[in-house]
């Protein structure tokens, strides 16, 4: 510890007295007969000695730290509604504690540095982080249709992402270990792999109810054959997940990678079935590599052709991703463009703008969220904001990151570049490409819900047919007819009642149509009285029954 302690006092300039203050402490605890209260003083020299100057001038602290021969007390206001137990109400604080320097831009005092030490203590601990949670929301329907995903270890999270307000707006936290050096393939070694659980939770408290939160689990791992597997490995990953989702994550992601369509959904759905989650809120991600084929053997397929087939272009690709993530139970669909060669080129050039609409187009309409990744830069965003995907994948070398050249390791996170990303984003989505886009993710979203009128559908068809073709004059003429659809406002309120509210609206609708004329005011008679009893669990089987998944 010593050696490592020395080395990156050498390394980084104006770090000695720090460094020599953290040996002091180590020093000190390595022998028993220093008072524990000598010892806490030399920590908090230690604590105070980590500020870099200039920071913003330290006010009083909100908490009290208390040194004793007994050990550390940290009391932290009690503000809000109690929670289960003590350690969650101290959880509840301290994340409340970090929002609220974030919101005046300031930093945390010593005594609340230390606070927050003693938070970390508690998550490794198991105590999990209690309250509300944003979450991705419905597509159409969020005040940002685009959410960036900043993507980051936790580490850049942590000194960078979640220490500006202006990062999170917009913002899905991605936490994924980045690893593309050492001269491996993807086959040998996944670029991307599930972060440190203890990392995923600390990131978590820090966001808070700034942004949702989300996490990767890497791609399956098989001992012996896939058949013989399926059990094992579906399970050990739906426990992972929900050890992740427990801490009130909005997504986990798992990458869908050498497995036939058929295992895909098999494994798909037993972490579907498994994991602990709330499945209204929580979302399950599959993520599918445009460069990788996948053997077609389902049943459907193999009745169609006589056998199994190879869907190898990235269209076909695309298509099939979207219907294994449907069939596994996932609600969201990733598609994925890094290949062997680094960096990445963009996986909207790769797909091409028209194969990029289209995907997205068929996954909204079957009641998918949406995501791109690899090989953005800034001018590559606003080409994703006009396909209406719900999500980018922001975090590499190109965009986020510095990168050794030579060895392709990465290296530290540029948080600073976080609100130029933004600033081109919303630029992309106040263009009338960017909202007539928007309007195509709202419209498929109403098809999908079975809220959209019977009158619409046409329109919806030659908005999409419009930004297919770049006829951007008859995209504009398509939204000045659909005042009404623009006129319905975003979700405040949980997902299910706001599609509830809509269907519940006057005019003919399609799922009219898919549940039948004459059983229609039976079943919106059923609807509406799960929606004043906020019965969310009987509400989606209602309207399940009326969406494009049934019909």
């Amino acid at each position: 510890m010593e050696n490592s302690l020395y080395a990156f006092g050498q390394r980084f300039d104006g770090l000695e007295i720090w460094e020599a203050a953290i040996r002091d402490t180590l020093s000190a605890i390595a022998r028993p007969e220093i008072p524990l209260h000598e010892i806490a003083l030399l920590y908090l020299v230690a604590i105070a000695g980590y500020r870099a100057p200039p920071e913003t001038a330290q006010g009083e602290s909100s908490v009290l730290i208390r040194f004793s021969e007994e050990g550390l007390d940290v009391f932290a206001p009690a503000s809000g509604q109690s929670r289960q137990s003590a350690d969650e109400d101290f959880l509840a604080e301290i994340s409340q504690l970090i929002a609220n320097h974030r919101d005046v831009e300031d930093d945390p005092t010593t005594d609340e540095l230390i606070a927050i030490q003693a938070a970390y203590w508690l998550l490794d601990r198991g105590v999990h982080i209690p309250g509300a949670y944003p979450i991705w929301g419905t597509s159409g329907f969020r005040d940002v249709q685009t959410y960036a995903s900043i993507t980051d270890p936790g580490e850049g999270h942590l000194a960078g992402t979640t220490r500006d307000v202006r990062y999170l707006r917009g913002v899905i936290v991605h936490v994924e270990h980045l690893e593309r050096g050492g001269g491996f393939t993807r086959e040998e070694m996944e670029p991307y792999r599930v972060p440190s659980a203890r990392t995923v939770a600390r990131v978590r408290l820090h966001v808070g109810r700034g942004a949702p939160t989300s996490s990767y689990l890497g791609r399956p791992l098989f001992e012996g054959t896939i058949a013989n597997s399926q059990i094992k490995t579906g399970r050990t990953f739906a426990a992972a997940a929900s050890a992740l989702l427990a801490d009130n994550l909005a997504e986990v992601k798992l990458a869908v990678e050498g497995l036939s369509a058929d295992e895909a959904i098999t494994l798909l759905a037993t972490l579907s079935r498994e994991t602990r989650r709330d499945p209204h809120t929580q979302v399950l991600s599959a993520a599918f590599n445009t460069n990788s084929p996948i053997l077609d053997d389902r049943q459907e397929t193999i009745r169609q052709f006589g056998r199994a087939v190879w869907r190898t272009t990235p269209e076909e690709i695309g298509l099939l991703g979207i219907a294994i993530t449907r069939g596994g139970g996932f609600g969201k669909v990733t598609w994925d463009g890094t290949s062997n060669t680094y960096p990445s080129s963009c996986v909207i050039t790769q797909l091409t703008m028209p194969v990029a609409l289209t995907l997205v187009h068929r996954a909204h309409e079957v009641g998918l969220l949406t995501y791109f990744s690899a090989g953005f830069r800034l001018a590559e965003v606003p080409l994703a904001v006009y396909t209406g995907v719900d999500g980018i994948g922001l975090g590499g070398a190109q965009i986020l990151r510095y990168m050794d050249v030579e060895s392709g390791y990465h290296g530290p996170f540029i948080h600073d570049n976080i609100a130029e990303i933004l600033a081109v984003r919303d630029g992309a989505e106040a263009t009338d490409r960017g909202r007539a886009a928007a309007l195509l993710a709202r419209l498929d979203r109403l098809y999908f819900e079975g809220s959209l009128l019977s009158s619409d559908d046409d329109i919806r068809r030659l908005l999409f047919e419009a930004l297919l073709s770049e006829n951007f004059a008859l995209a504009a003429e398509v939204r000045e007819r659909l005042p009404h659809v623009l006129r319905m406002t975003e979700d405040t309120i949980h997902p299910l009642l706001a599609w509830a509210d809509r269907l519940g609206t006057p005019g003919k609708k399609i799922a009219q149509d898919r549940i039948g004329g004459a059983d229609w005011d039976a079943y919106l008679r059923r609807v509406r009285h799960a929606r004043r009893r906020s019965d969310l669990q009987d509400l989606a089987g209602e309207l399940g029954r009326g969406s494009a998944a049934q019909g």
